[in-house]
Protein backbone atom coordinates (compact mmCIF):
# COMPACT_ATOMS: atom_id res chain seq x y z
CA UNK A 1 0.00 0.00 0.00
CA UNK A 2 3.11 2.31 1.12
CA UNK A 3 4.74 1.90 -2.74
CA UNK A 4 1.47 1.93 -4.04
CA UNK A 5 1.06 5.68 -2.63
CA UNK A 6 4.42 6.75 -3.56
CA UNK A 7 4.57 5.47 -6.84
CA UNK A 8 0.56 7.34 -7.31
CA UNK A 9 2.64 10.71 -4.93
CA UNK A 10 5.89 10.75 -7.82
CA UNK A 11 3.10 10.34 -10.58
CA UNK A 12 0.84 13.66 -9.67
CA UNK A 13 3.86 15.39 -8.87
CA UNK A 14 5.49 14.73 -12.36
CA UNK A 15 2.47 15.15 -14.31
CA UNK A 16 1.72 18.77 -12.83
CA UNK A 17 5.61 19.57 -13.50
CA UNK A 18 5.14 18.87 -16.91
CA UNK A 19 2.26 20.22 -17.46
CA UNK A 20 2.37 23.07 -15.18
CA UNK A 21 -0.40 25.05 -12.97
CA UNK A 22 -3.59 26.42 -14.98
CA UNK A 23 -3.35 30.21 -15.13
CA UNK A 24 0.81 30.45 -14.21
CA UNK A 25 2.64 33.70 -16.32
CA UNK A 26 5.89 32.10 -18.07
CA UNK A 27 7.39 34.48 -20.64
CA UNK A 28 8.76 30.36 -22.13
CA UNK A 29 7.24 29.02 -24.82
CA UNK A 30 4.19 26.72 -23.36
CA UNK A 31 4.47 22.42 -24.11
CA UNK A 32 0.87 22.17 -25.96
CA UNK A 33 -0.73 18.53 -24.90
CA UNK A 34 -3.84 19.75 -25.86
CA UNK A 35 -4.15 23.43 -28.15
CA UNK A 36 -8.09 23.65 -27.26
CA UNK A 37 -7.99 24.82 -30.76
CA UNK A 38 -5.59 27.69 -30.49
CA UNK A 39 -3.81 26.59 -33.60
CA UNK A 40 -6.89 25.79 -36.43
CA UNK A 41 -6.24 25.17 -40.17
CA UNK A 42 -8.47 27.96 -41.36
CA UNK A 43 -8.52 31.01 -43.35
CA UNK A 44 -8.49 34.66 -42.30
CA UNK A 45 -10.40 37.75 -43.43
CA UNK A 46 -8.75 39.83 -45.27
CA UNK A 47 -5.74 37.48 -45.23
CA UNK A 48 -2.78 36.59 -47.38
CA UNK A 49 -2.82 32.95 -49.09
CA UNK A 50 0.01 32.21 -51.57
CA UNK A 51 -2.30 28.93 -53.03
CA UNK A 52 -4.18 31.22 -55.03
CA UNK A 53 -2.87 33.16 -57.88
CA UNK A 54 -4.83 36.58 -56.33
CA UNK A 55 -3.08 36.03 -52.80
CA UNK A 56 -6.54 35.94 -51.33
CA UNK A 57 -7.62 34.20 -48.47
CA UNK A 58 -11.18 34.99 -48.90
CA UNK A 59 -12.52 33.59 -52.21
CA UNK A 60 -15.11 35.26 -54.76
CA UNK A 61 -18.48 33.58 -54.58
CA UNK A 62 -19.09 30.99 -57.34
CA UNK A 63 -20.94 32.02 -60.22
CA UNK A 64 -24.75 31.99 -60.24
CA UNK A 65 -24.84 31.05 -56.65
CA UNK A 66 -27.30 32.43 -54.17
CA UNK A 67 -26.85 35.10 -51.60
CA UNK A 68 -27.90 33.95 -47.96
CA UNK A 69 -29.00 36.41 -45.05
CA UNK A 70 -30.15 39.77 -46.00
CA UNK A 71 -29.39 39.52 -49.89
CA UNK A 72 -28.54 43.38 -49.87
CA UNK A 73 -27.55 44.26 -53.42
CA UNK A 74 -23.77 45.32 -53.61
CA UNK A 75 -24.66 47.56 -56.81
CA UNK A 76 -27.67 49.28 -55.34
CA UNK A 77 -26.17 49.73 -51.72
CA UNK A 78 -22.87 51.32 -52.95
CA UNK A 79 -24.16 53.42 -55.77
CA UNK A 80 -24.20 57.71 -55.10
CA UNK A 81 -27.80 57.49 -55.27
CA UNK A 82 -29.02 55.50 -52.22
CA UNK A 83 -29.96 56.01 -49.31
CA UNK A 84 -31.30 53.85 -46.29
CA UNK A 85 -34.81 54.18 -44.97
CA UNK A 86 -33.59 56.50 -41.79
CA UNK A 87 -32.52 59.12 -44.23
CA UNK A 88 -35.37 59.10 -46.82
CA UNK A 89 -37.60 59.19 -44.10
CA UNK A 90 -37.02 58.62 -40.21
CA UNK A 91 -40.45 59.18 -38.60
CA UNK A 92 -41.86 56.04 -40.77
CA UNK A 93 -39.18 53.84 -39.46
CA UNK A 94 -39.57 54.91 -36.20
CA UNK A 95 -43.20 56.35 -35.48
CA UNK A 96 -41.86 59.20 -34.05
CA UNK A 97 -41.68 63.28 -35.02
CA UNK A 98 -38.15 64.99 -35.00
CA UNK A 99 -39.27 65.74 -31.36
CA UNK A 100 -38.74 62.39 -30.57
CA UNK A 101 -42.76 62.43 -29.48
CA UNK A 102 -44.73 59.28 -30.90
CA UNK A 103 -47.32 60.21 -34.15
CA UNK A 104 -50.42 60.96 -33.56
CA UNK A 105 -51.48 59.59 -36.87
CA UNK A 106 -50.35 57.48 -39.73
CA UNK A 107 -47.05 59.05 -41.09
CA UNK A 108 -48.19 61.34 -44.14
CA UNK A 109 -45.47 59.81 -46.62
CA UNK A 110 -44.05 56.28 -47.31
CA UNK A 111 -40.67 54.75 -48.43
CA UNK A 112 -41.70 54.98 -52.03
CA UNK A 113 -39.57 57.34 -54.38
CA UNK A 114 -41.88 58.69 -56.98
CA UNK A 115 -40.13 59.58 -60.21
CA UNK A 116 -40.35 63.13 -59.66
CA UNK A 117 -37.89 62.69 -56.51
CA UNK A 118 -40.84 62.68 -54.14
CA UNK A 119 -41.65 59.82 -51.57
CA UNK A 120 -44.94 58.35 -52.31
CA UNK A 121 -48.41 59.52 -49.93
CA UNK A 122 -48.60 56.66 -47.16
CA UNK A 123 -52.05 55.71 -47.97
CA UNK A 124 -54.64 53.60 -45.63
CA UNK A 125 -56.63 51.80 -48.04
CA UNK A 126 -58.20 48.11 -48.44
CA UNK A 127 -54.66 46.32 -49.62
CA UNK A 128 -53.30 47.92 -46.91
CA UNK A 129 -55.46 46.26 -44.31
CA UNK A 130 -55.81 42.99 -45.68
CA UNK A 131 -51.63 43.38 -45.29
CA UNK A 132 -52.09 44.12 -41.98
CA UNK A 133 -54.54 40.95 -41.67
CA UNK A 134 -51.98 38.61 -43.11
CA UNK A 135 -49.36 39.76 -40.98
CA UNK A 136 -51.21 40.14 -37.66
CA UNK A 137 -52.40 36.46 -38.21
CA UNK A 138 -49.48 35.05 -38.45
CA UNK A 139 -47.59 36.95 -35.80
CA UNK A 140 -50.26 38.61 -33.39
CA UNK A 141 -53.12 36.33 -32.94
CA UNK A 142 -51.36 33.74 -31.02
CA UNK A 143 -51.22 35.52 -28.31
CA UNK A 144 -53.23 38.97 -28.58
CA UNK A 145 -56.60 36.68 -30.54
CA UNK A 146 -58.61 37.05 -33.16
CA UNK A 147 -60.20 40.26 -32.35
CA UNK A 148 -56.93 41.58 -30.58
CA UNK A 149 -58.88 41.50 -26.88
CA UNK A 150 -55.29 39.04 -25.18
CA UNK A 151 -57.74 35.67 -25.76
CA UNK A 152 -55.18 33.86 -27.87
CA UNK A 153 -54.43 30.31 -28.14
CA UNK A 154 -51.30 31.45 -25.74
CA UNK A 155 -53.42 32.20 -23.49
CA UNK A 156 -55.77 29.02 -23.10
CA UNK A 157 -52.62 27.52 -23.02
CA UNK A 158 -51.62 29.11 -19.96
CA UNK A 159 -54.68 28.71 -17.97
CA UNK A 160 -54.28 25.00 -18.56
CA UNK A 161 -50.30 24.78 -18.01
CA UNK A 162 -50.23 27.68 -15.08
CA UNK A 163 -47.79 29.79 -17.24
CA UNK A 164 -47.70 33.05 -15.36
CA UNK A 165 -45.91 34.69 -18.21
CA UNK A 166 -48.68 34.59 -20.77
CA UNK A 167 -51.46 36.07 -18.19
CA UNK A 168 -49.13 39.26 -19.32
CA UNK A 169 -50.96 39.65 -22.64
CA UNK A 170 -51.91 42.59 -23.45
CA UNK A 171 -55.68 43.45 -24.27
CA UNK A 172 -55.70 46.05 -27.10
CA UNK A 173 -59.35 46.60 -26.63
CA UNK A 174 -58.79 47.81 -23.64
CA UNK A 175 -59.31 52.11 -23.31
CA UNK A 176 -55.67 52.56 -22.53
CA UNK A 177 -54.27 50.67 -26.00
CA UNK A 178 -57.17 52.43 -27.66
CA UNK A 179 -55.55 56.40 -26.70
CA UNK A 180 -52.08 55.09 -27.75
CA UNK A 181 -50.89 57.40 -30.43
CA UNK A 182 -50.59 55.45 -33.50
CA UNK A 183 -46.77 55.78 -33.22
CA UNK A 184 -47.01 54.19 -30.31
CA UNK A 185 -48.56 51.06 -31.33
CA UNK A 186 -45.66 51.12 -34.54
CA UNK A 187 -42.90 51.52 -31.25
CA UNK A 188 -44.36 48.27 -29.49
CA UNK A 189 -44.31 46.25 -32.45
CA UNK A 190 -40.79 47.66 -33.44
CA UNK A 191 -39.15 47.10 -29.67
CA UNK A 192 -41.14 45.15 -27.88
CA UNK A 193 -42.70 45.93 -24.70
CA UNK A 194 -43.01 43.36 -21.28
CA UNK A 195 -43.08 40.14 -22.27
CA UNK A 196 -43.98 40.70 -25.40
CA UNK A 197 -40.60 40.10 -28.46
CA UNK A 198 -40.02 42.86 -30.76
CA UNK A 199 -40.61 42.25 -34.39
CA UNK A 200 -38.85 45.03 -36.24
CA UNK A 201 -36.87 42.42 -37.49
CA UNK A 202 -39.63 40.43 -39.05
CA UNK A 203 -41.76 43.02 -40.52
CA UNK A 204 -40.29 45.65 -43.08
CA UNK A 205 -41.70 49.82 -41.72
CA UNK A 206 -44.47 49.15 -44.25
CA UNK A 207 -46.08 45.99 -42.62
CA UNK A 208 -45.57 47.67 -38.91
CA UNK A 209 -47.75 50.48 -39.86
CA UNK A 210 -50.21 48.00 -42.22
CA UNK A 211 -50.60 45.75 -38.84
CA UNK A 212 -51.12 49.16 -36.41
CA UNK A 213 -54.06 49.96 -39.12
CA UNK A 214 -55.60 46.50 -38.46
CA UNK A 215 -55.73 46.47 -34.81
CA UNK A 216 -57.25 50.45 -35.28
CA UNK A 217 -60.08 48.14 -37.58
CA UNK A 218 -60.24 45.65 -35.14
CA UNK A 219 -60.54 47.99 -31.71
CA UNK A 220 -63.76 50.01 -34.41
CA UNK A 221 -65.28 46.07 -34.75
CA UNK A 222 -65.45 45.79 -31.19
CA UNK A 223 -66.73 49.66 -29.99
CA UNK A 224 -67.17 51.77 -32.95
CA UNK A 225 -68.36 55.60 -32.17
CA UNK A 226 -71.41 56.20 -32.79
CA UNK A 227 -70.51 58.74 -35.12
CA UNK A 228 -68.98 56.54 -37.78
CA UNK A 229 -71.46 53.94 -37.86
CA UNK A 230 -73.43 54.46 -41.36
CA UNK A 231 -76.97 55.67 -42.00
CA UNK A 232 -78.56 52.68 -43.10
CA UNK A 233 -76.59 50.80 -40.49
CA UNK A 234 -78.27 52.64 -37.57
CA UNK A 235 -82.14 52.67 -40.12
CA UNK A 236 -81.56 48.78 -39.83
CA UNK A 237 -80.80 48.30 -36.22
CA UNK A 238 -83.94 50.16 -34.93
Amino acid sequence: MRRYLTFLAVAVVALLGFLGFQGKTSKQTPVYVFDDMDYQARYKAQGENTFFADGRDARPPVAGSVARGTGLEPTKVFSAEYRRAESINPTFVTGKDERGNFLADFPVKSLTMLPSGELKPFIIDSKLLELGRTKYQIYCAVCHGQVADGNGILKARSAIEGDVAINTIANLQSPMYRTYPQGQIFDVITNGKNTMMPYGDKLSPEERWAVVAYVRALQLSQSCPPELVPASVKATVK
